[in-house]
């Protein structure tokens, strides 16, 4: 007994050695997998997070253009006032219509050394005055030590040298991001920051170069018709020189619009003396909190939680930046965009959880394929053990019982039962055989049936003798009364199929159903639905419940099985239910409180 316990746990050994190695594959093949997802995701995170980068720079810079078109328009509205009205000494001229403009606080004029004075309002008007002293001491408290004429006048220099520095070509950016588009493809390029800030600052210099042009143009056109209309002529007295474009600036946290004026000569503005070489300052203080809100406002639909802030100032004085891709061009403001780039994490789309789908349903397909291979070929490996014990006990008594009559040592009246015993055996390896051909035909597809419609009772006639003379070898009876009208049944059946099912189960019988009582096997009709039923019961011990499951199952008996139970190899139940559906009916284990009854159902004959 030392050699199969050694054997079943080499077995065993071996059975773990190939669940261990298809584990691993499996380890193998889903870690790969989830580097792969991993790496998936983290380009498709990258992929959306550019995206999102790119969709909110082309909001930003839609936001930019706008900002500046409505900016530019505040300006130009402010620098289409006439030179000319800003050196009326009177106060405004009812001949000329000044637009109003809500965010100006202020309209004012400053010689380098001279007062602050404000045309546009009457000298005794009380709310002017109160503004005007308000400007007054805003710029007096400036940390520079520059009367109120000489700090806007260097205002005003310092914010058009600013605005002479702006690049208003964009030819590098442009170039760079032509050679990157180029190297990079534009897909690629578009998601890089460099190629963003490029972009920017290209369009910065485009919306310099469009709201510098549309100042200009209206400078031009102002001069143009201060000089046709008679209406101004005479206002003031003196012929203004060149006039300059009006530029936004912070002046101690306040925001105002500049421009200088020169003359062509030497001239008296307000009890004051000009000369070709001074520069008169005219400007607009302008309210911050409303100009602010009125660029925010057109740009809500795109950055909802934007605000804008004062650029920081150089020495108190803060003209546009020239660097800054956020900041405005027309006014002195940077876009806070309040807007940060979502990092929500990505989902796993459908291809990979396809893909996902496909490798585990791969892995649980080789996992039961290779289960299936092993409990096959257990059951084969099992099979050969059963058929060799099977063969040996047959073999042994043909090898004795050979040698005895051979050597003459069994009486002449004892010689036909050891020839019926030689009989039988043979008998027993015939049907073994039998059923492993049959078997193996099946597994390969070869068998072929040869149905004939015939009653019942006609079918299992010729049958009967033979069921009995093995029946009676173990001292069992077979009943089967053919006067019944069910046996009558016209049926489509293989004789040589029903004859092999039939005779399986009798062998059975005759081994399992030995001295029972009543010591009969019964073959009787059953007909119901469309199908007609052949049931072979006897009066054994029956099935246990833990063997129902398996008697059908092949190669379901081994050696040791074989050699404590009756003979066989655990092969006739399945070869007969293979047999039967092959033929179109099946074989079925009914259920009964003693003894083991089974039913061959067969097709019914088409009508």
């Amino acid at each position: 007994m030392e050699i199969p316990r050694g054997g079943h746990a080499m077995k065993n050994s071996r059975g773990w050695m190939i669940w261990g190695a298809l584990a691993l594959c499996a380890a193998m093949v889903l870690g790969a997998m989830g580097w792969l997802t991993r790496s998936v995701l983290a380009a498709e995170k990258e992929r959306a997070g550019a995206e999102a980068r790119a969709d909110l720079e082309e909001r930003t810079r839609l936001a930019l253009w706008r900002m500046d078109a409505e900016g530019a328009s505040v300006i130009l509205g402010e620098n289409r006032i006439p030179s000319r009205l800003y050196l009326s000494p009177e106060g405004p001229q009812p001949s000329v219509e000044v637009p109003v403009n809500e965010l100006a606080k202020l309209r004012f004029r400053a010689l380098p050394n001279g007062p602050l004075t404000c045309p546009f309002e009457p000298a005794a008007a009380p709310l002017g005055m109160e503004k005007l002293q308000n400007l007054r001491a805003i710029l007096g408290s400036h940390p520079l030590p520059l009367e109120g004429g000489a700090l806007l006048q260097c205002a005003a220099l310092e914010s058009e040298q600013f605005w002479q520095a702006i690049d208003k070509t964009g030819s590098t950016e442009k170039s760079d991001n032509l050679a990157l588009r180029q190297n990079e493809g534009l897909v690629k390029a578009r998601s890089g920051q460099e190629y963003q800030t490029n972009f920017n600052d290209a369009e910065r210099a485009q919306r310099a170069k469009i709201v510098g042009q549309t100042v200009n143009n209206a400078n031009g056109f102002t001069q143009q018709d201060q000089a046709a209309e008679p209406s101004m002529a005479g206002i003031g007295g003196q012929e203004p020189g060149e006039v300059g474009d009006m530029r936004a600036v912070w002046i101690a946290d306040e925001l105002f619009l500049l421009r200088q004026v020169s003359f062509q000569d030497s001239a008296s503005i307000g009890g004051q003396q000009v000369t070709p070489l001074s520069h008169l300052v005219q400007g607009v203080w302008m309210d911050s909190g409303k100009v602010r809100d009125r660029l925010l406002g057109e740009i809500r639909d795109l950055l909802p939680t934007a605000t804008l802030t004062p650029l920081t100032a150089v020495n108190g004085i803060s003209p546009p930046s020239v660097e800054d891709p956020l900041a405005l061009v027309s006014f002195p403001f940077r876009l806070e965009r309040n807007e940060g780039i979502p990092g929500e994490a990505t989902l796993i789309g459908a291809p990979l959880w396809i893909g996902w789908i496909a490798v585990l349903c791969a892995l649980a397909a080789v996992a039961v394929m290779v289960g299936g291979i092993m409990r096959l070929s257990e059951r084969r490996a099992s099979f050969v053990s059963a058929v060799t014990h099977e063969l040996r006990t047959p073999l042994t008594t043909f090898q004795l019982y050979s040698d005895m009559l051979q050597s003459g040592a069994v009486k002449e009246e004892k010689r036909g039962e050891y020839f019926r015993t030689l009989h039988r055996e043979a008998g027993r390896l015939s049907h073994l055989v039998e059923n492993v051909l049959a078997f193996s035909g099946i597994e390969k597809g070869s068998a072929r049936a040869a149905p004939a419609t015939l009653p019942a009772g006609d079918l299992i006639r010729p049958m009967l003798d033979r069921f009995a003379d093995r029946l009676q070898e173990v001292g069992l009876n077979l009943r089967c009364d053919l006067a019944d009208p069910l046996w009558q049944t016209l049926v489509q059946a293989d004789r040589a199929a029903v004859e092999h099912v039939l005779f399986n189960l009798i062998d059975n019988a005759a081994k399992y159903a030995a001295g029972s009582l009543p010591a009969e096997v019964v073959i009787e009709a059953e007909a119901g639905g469309r199908a007609f039923a052949i049931l072979v019961r006897d009066h054994g011990p029956g099935i246990a419940l833990a063997e129902r499951k398996r008697v059908f199952r092949a190669f379901h008996k081994s050696a040791a099985a074989a050699a404590e139970s009756r003979p066989g190899v655990g092969l006739g139940l399945a070869l007969s239910r293979r047999l039967a559906r092959a033929g179109g009916g099946d074989l079925l284990l009914r259920d009964r409180q003693a003894g083991t009854c089974f039913a061959l159902s067969l097709p019914l004959a088409p009508s």
